[in-house]
């Protein structure tokens, strides 16, 4: 037997008993139901049964009914039916009272049923509950294979399986963190106690359970897969059915990986991609081979994004395939169609641009919310770290090589400017790129010269004209921008910029001036930038 007390009472003919006591405690788990007629009965009762009794062995001393309420309590009784009109015309308040405090929940029972018809409705009730539950895992058995044996691309296969096994559930990657979690199902709570035992195992989940069930195929690892349910127990029927949910998530995960990874295309590609960036083969020969093999790499115009790890003497082989692994079999990761390949030291993405636009800003913001775990992580212990180097947007083929090389000269400058920004995106840096070569000590020679007049003590105290003045170039010259930015009113941007441009003699609708000023605060960016990075570089 699997009921609560709370859903005993809801059973006819029990349904007519009165709870009088111990209502805190009806979430008790009741396995069997037993008569009290012996004064040892706490020596033989058994944690979950649910005692009847006519009150005989416990009228005519209080104090030793007390003391048996007692020793029933610590046995894990889960509550006491007494049945009056025999031997107690009314419960004492004593009893009433102490029931009450060890939270045991106490009955009065119909007197007009016998013991034999009550556990007779409970044991009818057990039974019809566990073919009903039993009948529901079959159908969800039959679903689950349905939902194994579809083979349609794209498909969030996390939100699917949930809808089969008709739970909330949340899906665990190797690195403990939450791949998908159904509505209600998010946060650290889900991971508490992470690393877990690779072993199925059932945790108390607020009035229900969850279990935890290890995704693995062969050797390999994927996580766990959490289904919470609002029961405290549940059928082992149940329990295989999220067995077996785990082994179909296993393969799905296993299957995508290869047909992505697969260890003999990987490698290939990886060889035709280096061929094809060495200048050894034409983006036509790369295209047709590519296709030969089943991956298709161009579908309108496109980014690239190589994530590296930096700093990369101490990077970590497992940790990039565990990032390639997550981009390609992890529905989250989906930005738009994208093909994913391990090359030399990093990861190459080409990322599908479906509206002909550069989604050089939401790549970014997309990679570091996906990975942030990964980097709080590895950062928390000074270890490398992803980053991530995005190209423009290409319109054509045989662009890629360029995109790649852009993507490589964005990591070249933020290293040679020591910039700290996890993800990096080549048209910001295109202004630097053409002044890579120019020394640092003539960067900040030709910046205060330029600046001179709002750097003086007098000029500019608070740095308020100096702030302004950046957010306007920050923001192309367009003044509500800067005012946004600043939380200040358009006149008040309009009106530092007067000042400032009578401090340094410029007009700010000359081509020639902003552009002085462009490359002014690029500097001021790159010596800011690698002032502060060189203690970073010096602690690790």
């Amino acid at each position: 037997m699997q009921l609560t007390v709370k859903e005993a009472l809801q059973v006819y003919p029990l349904s007519e008993a009165r709870l009088v006591a111990g209502g805190e405690g009806t979430s008790r788990m009741m396995k069997s139901v037993n008569v009290m007629d012996a004064p040892d009965i706490a020596d033989w009762i058994k944690s979950g049964e649910l005692l009847f009794t006519t009150a005989f062995i416990m009228k005519d001393n209080e104090t030793d009914a007390l003391r048996l309420m007692r020793r029933l309590n610590e046995r894990g009784c889960a509550g006491l039916g007494i049945k009056l009109g025999r031997f107690w015309q009314a419960i004492p308040q004593g009893i009433i009272e102490e029931a009450d405090r060890l939270r045991l929940p106490l009955l009065e029972l119909p007197f007009q049923f016998t013991f034999s018809d009550q556990m007779n409705a409970l044991f009818k009730a057990e039974h019809e509950r566990s073919n009903r539950l039993l009948h529901e895992v079959v159908q969800k058995q039959k679903k689950l294979m349905q939902f194994a044996l579809q083979q349609q691309p794209h498909r969030n296969v996390f939100a699917e399986l949930a809808t089969v096994l008709n739970y909330p559930l949340a899906v665990i990657g190797s690195r403990g963190h939450v791949l998908y979690g159904s509505e209600g199902i998010a946060g650290d709570a889900v991971v508490q106690g992470w690393p877990w035992k690779s072993v199925m195992h059932r945790v108390k989940w607020n009035q229900g359970s969850c279990h935890r069930v290890p995704i693995k195929q062969n050797d390999e690892e994927y996580g766990f897969l959490l289904v919470f349910t609002d029961s405290a127990l549940s059928l082992r029927a149940e329990e295989e059915l999220f067995q077996q949910a785990a082994d179909v998530l296993a393969f799905y995960m296993d299957m995508t990986y290869r047909e992505h990874i697969n260890p003999t295309v990987q490698d290939e590609m990886r060889t035709l991609l280096t061929q094809y960036l060495d200048n050894k083969m034409t983006v036509a020969e790369l295209t047709k081979l590519s296709e030969n093999k089943g991956v298709h790499l161009f579908q309108g115009t496109y980014q690239c994004v190589l994530i590296t790890l930096e700093p990369s003497v101490f990077a970590e082989g497992k940790l990039l395939k565990q990032i390639h692994r997550e981009l390609q079999y992890n529905p989250l990761m989906q930005f738009t169609a994208s093909q994913h390949f391990q090359i030399e030291d990093g990861i190459l993405s080409i990322y599908t641009c479906p509206t002909g636009r550069d989604y050089g800003e939401e790549l970014s913001a997309f990679l570091l919310n996906r990975f942030g775990d990964v980097l709080a992580a590895q950062e928390a212990k000074g270890a490398s770290a992803p980053r991530f180097w995005i190209s423009k947007m290409k319109h054509e083929p045989k662009s890629l090589r360029e995109a790649y090389q852009e993507c490589l000269d964005t990591r070249q400058l933020a290293r040679r400017f020591g910039m700290k920004d996890r993800a990096l995106q080549f048209e910001m840096l295109e202004f630097a790129y053409v002044f890579q070569h120019v020394p640092d000590h003539i960067m900040e020679n030709y910046c205060n010269k330029v600046l001179e007049p709002l750097l003086a003590r007098d000029g500019d105290p608070n740095q308020v004209l100096m702030n302004t003045l950046e957010s306007f170039i920050e923001n192309d010259g367009l003044i509500n921008e800067a005012a946004k930015q600043l939380f200040v009113h358009r006149n008040t941007v309009t009106y530092r910029m007067e000042k400032v441009g009578s401090l340094l003699q410029m007009d700010f609708k000359k081509t020639n001036d902003l552009l002085k000023l462009k490359l002014v605060f690029t500097f001021r960016k790159f010596v800011r930038d690698k002032t502060t990075a060189r203690p970073y570089s010096q602690h690790h």
